[in-house]
């Protein structure tokens, strides 16, 4: 099976720092074309990670051996680039938040359905094998029947003129982390959700929301607490309290790629902390994306359907904060 050649729009950090190293390391992938606005920064990356084309975006669009797209443009260019790329036949990796609407995600997919190619938003954390191990004891019944989810992921104040801090690039903490809890607590929590409260705080100098306090509710009765902020100390964990049980993912949204990872089931029985070897997030999730458009057959290919789960809990959050109310969720 030949390689899905990708290109890339947009040199973002996080595209140098993760994408790109492990788009180089992914089997069935191949980089083809570096894009940028800055025909300085896309020479420099494209010589850095040894791609063999880099021009202007449309470069990449126009370019008839690319396969597939990764855009990792500010969020607010998301909706554009994902419809130019579908028009011109690329399957598309966008990096989150995809979409700031239920209604752009809508408009989107669609498109993407129209044209026959396929869109994935990158959580990438979603691909590390220890989220597969809780849900594998999860499902042996090692914890009983789940009732309640945690999850944190709290980091310092980023430094100044970082795009998170820029309310017209719609920065802030909901936007760029509050979806990493919810979408673990949507992996972990098989029923459906059904109401969002939603809680935030204000940054003082920037009028960013710098906190994020989530309440979630599903139909079987299990609730989720979920909380994201900046200027906090570092934490990225989640928790499965069950009628028998507790699992405690340590490290959850942020695993280096050199470093094991660690869950703790708590029962009546003691304490057993299991070691999950070191992986590549990354890496894992750009194999199952070209895996999925290279076959019809594909374990993780629910992609769309997937990122409109998560918007439509991430809409009913933005309007539960506006309104002071608890809301409930739509489906997409």
């Amino acid at each position: 099976m030949a390689a899905v050649q990708f290109g890339i729009i947009a040199c973002s950090s996080v595209a140098r720092r993760r994408f790109l190293p492990a788009l180089k390391l992914a089997s069935g992938a191949q980089l083809a074309r570096i894009g940028s606005r800055d025909a300085v920064k896309a020479e420099a990356f494209a010589r850095e990670f040894s791609c063999p084309k880099h021009g202007s975006y449309e470069a990449v669009l126009a370019d008839p051996q690319i396969n597939a797209v990764y855009i990792s443009t500010p969020p607010t260019l998301h909706a554009e680039w994902v419809h130019i790329a579908a028009a011109a036949g690329k399957h598309i990796l966008c990096e989150k938040p995809s979409f700031g609407s239920g209604d752009e995600a809508r408009k989107a997919v669609a498109a993407c359905r129209a044209a026959g190619v396929r869109l994935f938003e990158g959580y990438a954390f979603k691909y590390h094998p220890q989220h597969a191990l809780v849900h594998s004891l999860i499902a042996a019944g090692r914890i009983g029947t789940p009732r309640f989810f945690s999850a944190e992921f709290t980091y310092p104040r980023p430094p100044a003129n970082d795009m998170r801090l820029k309310p017209e690039l719609a920065g802030g903490v909901f936007h760029d982390s509050a979806g990493y809890p919810v979408a673990a607590a949507l992996m972990q929590i098989p029923s459906a959700s059904v109401s969002v409260q939603c809680e935030q705080s204000r940054d003082a100098a920037t009028g960013v929301d710098d906190s994020v306090a989530i309440t979630l509710k599903f139909s079987g009765g299990e609730i989720a607490h979920l909380y994201a902020a900046f200027g906090v100390n570092y934490r990225s964990r989640y928790a499965v309290a069950g009628t028998s049980g507790r699992i405690e993912v340590e490290r959850a949204f942020a695993v280096p790629t050199d470093k094991p990872a660690a869950v703790t089931i708590e029962t009546d029985s003691g304490v057993e902390k299991l070691m999950v070897e070191p992986a590549d997030q990354f890496r894992l999730m750009i194999e199952d994306f070209c895996a999925t458009i290279s076959s019809s057959v594909a374990a993780n290919n629910n992609f769309e359907s997937d990122l409109l789960r998560l918007q439509s809990v991430m809409d009913a959050a933005a309007r539960s904060a506006r309104e002071k109310r608890s809301v409930e969720i739509e489906k997409l």
